[in-house]
């Protein structure tokens, strides 16, 4: 139904088409007539006048009944009509009667019906014409041709259209059938080939957008399951200490069970803040606003206020950034602390925070005395919810999202994020870098 419906309507613009320009035809075809009328006029009126003169002449000495049977003898032998009307039946205004009294010849209609006045006979008129045909209901040959090449040339415009329309056509059904299964949910639906280029962007743009979408879904799947499995294990932690709280009489175990509960608490608020923000940048929904300003200000800073959450490890910084760079002072602080957090995990006594400008460059580092991290695993440490083996030292793992928030920050900037050997302290480097002037 879609299929013939599409088709019709295909039909319909061709058509469309096509009468429009044999409308066009005609109308030119009647301005250039309207224009050249005056011009055709004269030139009939020069040409006739010696064979009206000689009619006039002809006729004029004649009774009037000689004269009628004189004028059905010439009407015989005219390729057209020659006849003797009453003054009055020839419809002539009071300007062209004027003209035929002074002797004038007057040239009216389409078809060129010529009037001559007959000396001593006011109230009658000599006739000659129509000159295009005598036979009544017939076209002009003129108008006829003429009409005939409007209706070809009209013809010829919907068969051009309608070839030139059908690949456009059959793309549109294509789409149209594709539109119609996504609609229907059925989101692996493939975008057809297509055969013209006009719709080529909306199906690039359109592929892209399925693919996103496709991803987008499959991360929410993905993170729906290991948020549902991360939040087990402190919510047990927690219903056990509360359960052990209620007939716990021991005044230190009592308090042992609260800090328990107030640690699993805040796992728990940074599992929800790490889903949160990695969800937000998966979806698109956190857009860089950036502004030229002094990021190394605010690199220290930030790493200042970070330094009670670092377990302990001593935090050196090496900052030599121009005073103006292009960065997003919302999202930076969000690759930072969850940067640092991360060697916080694994460094043993001491974490390197350094960051400098080169070839155009803007490039942060944070590294950390800890064990390293295998090359084979350094681009899987960046997927979220993907943890590496547990730290034997601290027994923690994370949640594996923080590496994955540092490079979708490092990313909105127009640059990109990576693990590799701290040069100096022999563990893990998490470099980053982006243009010094933004994307």
């Amino acid at each position: 139904m879609a299929g013939l419906t599409l088709r019709a309507s295909l039909l319909r613009i061709a058509l469309g088409l096509g009468l429009a320009v044999l409308a066009l035809a005609l109308l030119v075809e009647g301005l250039v007539l309207i224009g050249a009328s005056e011009v055709t006029d004269n030139y009939v009126r020069s040409f006739m006048r010696g064979t009206v003169d000689l009619l006039v002449k002809d006729l004029g000495p004649l009774d009037p009944s000689a004269r009628r049977e004189r004028v059905r003898e010439l009407d015989a032998q005219f390729d057209y009509p020659v006849r003797l009307i009453p003054a009055v039946d020839s419809r002539l205004s009071a300007e062209q009667r004027r003209k035929l009294a002074r002797g004038e010849v007057i040239v009216t209609g389409f078809n060129r019906r010529i009037y001559a006045a007959i000396p001593g006979e006011p109230d009658q008129l000599l006739l000659l014409g129509p000159l295009d045909s005598r036979r009544a209901g017939e076209l002009p040959k003129e108008l006829a041709s003429q009409l005939a090449v409007a209706v070809v040339l009209a013809l010829a415009v919907a068969v051009l259209a309608w070839w030139q329309l059908r690949p456009l056509w059959r793309d549109l059904r294509g789409l149209q059938r594709a539109a119609e299964r996504l609609g229907a949910g059925r989101l692996d639906t493939e975008l057809p080939v297509l055969q013209s280029r006009l719709f080529a962007p909306v199906v690039v743009a359109s592929r892209a957008m399925l693919e996103r979408l496709a991803t987008a879904l499959a991360t929410q799947r993905e993170m729906t399951g290991a948020v549902s499995h991360e939040l087990r294990t402190p919510l047990a932690r927690l219903r056990f200490a509360i359960d052990a709280l209620v007939d716990e009489e021991d005044r230190d175990a009592r308090e042992q069970a609260v800090q328990a509960c107030e640690r699993d608490i805040d796992e728990l608020d940074a599992l929800i803040d790490a889903s949160l923000t990695a969800a937000r940048m998966d979806m698109g929904a956190m857009q860089p606003e950036l502004i030229r300003g002094d990021l190394g200000a605010l690199l220290t800073q930030e790493a200042r206020s970070l330094e009670p959450l670092l377990d302990g490890k001593l935090l050196e910084m090496d900052v030599r950034l121009p005073e103006q760079v292009s960065f997003d002072p919302k999202l930076v602080p969000y690759a930072l602390r969850n940067g640092l957090r991360n060697a916080a995990r694994h460094a043993r006594t001491r974490i390197h925070l350094s960051a400098w400008s080169e070839a155009g460059q803007l490039w942060m580092a944070i590294d950390d005395d800890g064990e390293g991290v295998a090359p084979a695993l350094r681009e899987a440490a960046f997927e979220p919810f993907k943890r590496l083996e547990k730290n034997p030292r601290t027994g923690t793992r994370g949640f594996g999202l923080g590496l994955s928030i540092v490079r979708h920050v490092a990313q909105a900037h127009g640059g990109q994020a990576r693990l590799g050997e701290a040069p100096r302290l022999g563990g893990a480097r998490l470099l980053l870098h982006w243009p010094v002037d933004g994307p």
